[in-house]
């Protein structure tokens, strides 16, 4: 696997890592489904090691954290799918730290050792995910592809494929092809992927979401009915495999009619990625879909369990997180359908008190698609140590006008006295809730 420029930092961090481990490893991930991703390839490869470990997924990194985690006895740390931001921060720890990461880089690295493509002049918010990234070090140290899929799973939970995958994602997934992980097709994008049962397929897609069989078990059903396609084949249900290419056809064609806009409809059909390894009828088995479901734990505080799921485990585990996805897709239909975003100038805001602060990022990424009258959607909650959450999305006419939601939170949390920062397309911060007003001045001038 070719990694560029990449490749010395991955092998140098290796060797670091490897020679660091004494007794338990601290692992902290990010709560996101590339977040999951990244500590479930951390935990196998620490496993495969045999490396002990105490595991904690966390919404960000902050000096209470910072704190709390000096006072443990463990001697290294390793932080996936963060850390970039705050890398004077967790220097202050006073430990060996050991950052895998995709997002821009901020800050002195000081004692702490970064693995991350902005170093090697590679672009994270694009060319691969923090699970990517992780799974680069795991290839580098045992050599084995079997995580591969985890990167790809990351990587889509993180919107980093349109219309395929470049650079390092590409690299990664063609060994995942290659080595008979992974297979990609063009299709529908329905939830669970072609070999998952039809009407559930339909009724769990929520994005795009649609009309009348989103979240609607009848709807699916009666659909699927009037098209003349049979509920099952034999005693199992039907699939989207086994259609007829006139009754994919009509599928698609009624499906298009019910999405509010061309460009969701277009969503609908692309690339799907099959985990060759997965059973036909499970919900794992498209990785979309996988993506899906670890998002749904972390924003469900089952961190986790989406965790173990993506280190490789099932069972009980895999029961877990489809409950917690059932209980987020409910919550998060109530909280979209109250949603009544502020409009000022270019930004749209939704303000605190809609939605907790592990949804809110969701939340404003569902709304960006639909919003029209402005550049930016910037969602607000509340947070556990007393500051507000900022989660902010461009949506499509922001996206046309080259904003970078990077910079943008960047500076805007700083006047406010806060953090924050991310990727071009999607950005996040924490500020004081005393200075909102301040935050929004600040975040309306830059945008003039």
């Amino acid at each position: 696997m070719d990694l560029g420029p990449l490749g010395n930092q991955v092998r140098s961090f290796a060797q670091d890592l490897y020679n660091s481990f004494e007794g338990t490893v601290r692992l902290i991930s990010h709560l996101d489904a590339d977040g999951l991703s990244s500590a479930g390839i951390m935990i196998s490869l620490l496993r495969s090691l045999n490396v002990p470990f105490h595991l904690t997924i966390i919404k960000y990194i902050s000096e209470s954290l910072i704190r709390r985690l000096e006072a443990e006895p463990y001697s290294v740390y390793i932080f996936t799918d963060l850390g970039s931001g705050d890398l004077p921060l967790i220097s202050s720890l006073g430990r060996r730290a050991f950052v895998i990461d995709h997002h821009r880089p901020e800050g002195e690295t000081g004692q702490v050792r970064v693995l991350n493509p902005f170093l090697a002049g590679l672009d994270g918010d694009r060319e691969v995910s923090g699970a990517g990234v992780a799974f680069l070090l795991y290839y580098e140290m045992l050599e084995d592809p079997e995580m591969a899929p985890m990167a790809i799973t990351g990587a889509l939970g993180d919107i980093q494929e349109e219309d395929g995958f470049r650079g390092l994602n590409a690299e990664i997934l063609k060994l995942a092809v290659e080595s008979g992980l992974v297979e990609v097709k063009p299709d529908l994008r329905l939830f669970g992927g072609p070999d998952y049962p039809l009407v559930a397929s339909l009724e769990r897609t929520v994005d795009p979401f649609i009309e009348g069989v989103s979240n609607n078990s009848a709807g699916a059903l009666a659909l699927v009915e009037s098209l003349g396609i049979p509920i099952k084949v034999g005693d199992r249900w039907t699939t989207l495999s086994d259609l007829t290419e006139e009754q994919k056809r009509d599928l698609t064609n009624e499906l298009v009619k019910r999405m509010e806009s061309l460009e969701k409809a277009k969503s609908l059909i692309g690339n799907v990625y099959i985990y060759l390894k997965e059973p036909k009828g499970s919900p794992l088995r498209e990785l979309g879909s996988f993506a899906t479901i670890l998002n749904a734990c972390g924003r469900m505080g089952g961190g986790h369990v989406g965790a173990l799921l993506a280190s490789g485990l099932r069972g009980e585990i895999l029961n877990r997180a489809l409950e917690l996805q059932q209980s987020y897709k409910r919550t998060l239909a109530q909280v979209i359908r109250g949603a009544r975003p502020r409009v000022v100038g270019r930004v749209a805001f939704i303000d605190e008190g809609l939605a907790e602060d592990t949804m809110i990022g969701t939340v404003a990424s569902i709304l960006s698609r639909s919003i029209r009258e402005a550049d930016v959607v910037i969602g607000y909650a509340h947070t556990d140590d007393g500051m507000i959450k900022v989660s902010a999305r461009l949506t499509g006419r922001g996206a046309s006008k080259k904003i970078d939601l990077d910079e943008l939170l960047r500076e805007a949390s700083r006047e406010a006295g806060g953090t924050g920062g991310g990727h071009q397309m999607a950005a996040g911060a924490q500020i004081p809730r005393e200075r909102k007003r301040a935050f929004e001045s600040t975040l309306l001038k830059y945008l003039e």
